[in-house]
């Protein structure tokens, strides 16, 4: 083969695979939320230790001062512990999802970047530091003399998965909607906050409910996750009221919506 031949053949370049280069923009659009989040303020992980902790801090007191150290059957900070910590994990991803809906316009400069990338980014960071802070403060029981024996991993991360795609799909829904009626924010910050903290089974198991206040509560798919997480965790802990096709339809039907409403209004924001 002569020189010129040599120079002019072509070059076989190896390309990475749509799924390669997709597991590229998530690692880096997670050490970007890692670092914008938690990079300059050291607090920011001991927050998301202390704010779950204080709760569970002032529940427990509290049951204790009306002579209640247990809770459904097992020990009241377990009880807490197990309720208050996947309830932070749905604010949590639904608020990081609802703002990720609106703006990083930066972000989308970039042609391999999506919207969709930048929430589910959003959402592994959030999940991820919540299993910590679980971790930490079953460990933490533990060490103080809680002795339990969790009953079944694979039923917690079940229940673990739907109340984030609950979170994750609300999210969906609520920020394509205030996309485009951005006066509607307020509005769903209201309802987020105080009624489901109060119906979702943080401090309460379904069984302890009058029957029709019950009815009324178990239309929450939130108080189902959390009722499934504790009889998952805890062998002494049971329900009879969860109801996982109705949670898992809830969820599909959520995030369905949710994707493409946030299509339908990115669209017409172009």
């Amino acid at each position: 083969m002569t020189q010129s031949q040599s120079n002019t053949a072509p070059s076989f370049v190896k390309r990475d695979s749509a799924f390669t280069v997709q597991c590229r923009v998530l690692h880096a659009l997670i050490l970007r939320e890692l670092k914008s989040r938690y990079g300059n303020r050291r607090l920011g992980f001991l927050w998301a230790l202390i704010e779950p902790l204080m709760f569970i801090s002032v529940f427990v007191a509290g049951f204790q001062l009306i002579g209640r150290s247990a809770q459904g059957g097992i020990a009241a900070p377990l009880f807490f512990v197990a309720g208050f910590c996947p309830f932070f994990m749905f604010r949590d991803v639904y608020s990081q999802v609802f703002g990720g809906t609106k703006g990083q316009q930066s972000l989308m400069m970039f042609p391999q970047v999506t919207r969709m990338d930048i929430l589910v980014a959003k959402m592994i960071v959030t999940v991820l530091v919540s299993i910590l802070v679980f971790i930490v403060l079953m460990v933490g029981l533990y060490c103080l003399g809680y002795d339990y024996e969790i009953e079944d991993i694979l039923g917690a991360m079940i229940g673990v998965f739907l109340i984030c795609a609950i979170g994750f799909g609300i999210g969906l829904v609520l920020g394509a909607i205030t996309i485009r009626y951005e006066f509607l924010s307020s509005i769903t910050s209201l309802f987020m906050g105080r009624p489901l903290f109060l119906t979702s089974g943080l401090f309460f198991s379904a069984s302890m409910l009058p029957p029709k206040v019950r009815d009324i509560f178990l239309y929450n798919p939130l108080l189902h996750c959390i009722e499934y997480i504790r009889s998952s965790l805890f062998l002494s802990f049971s329900s009879r009221y969860v109801d996982l096709p109705y949670v898992i339809v809830f969820a599909l039907v959520l995030n369905s919506f949710g994707l493409m409403l946030l299509g339908f209004f990115e669209r017409q924001r172009k």
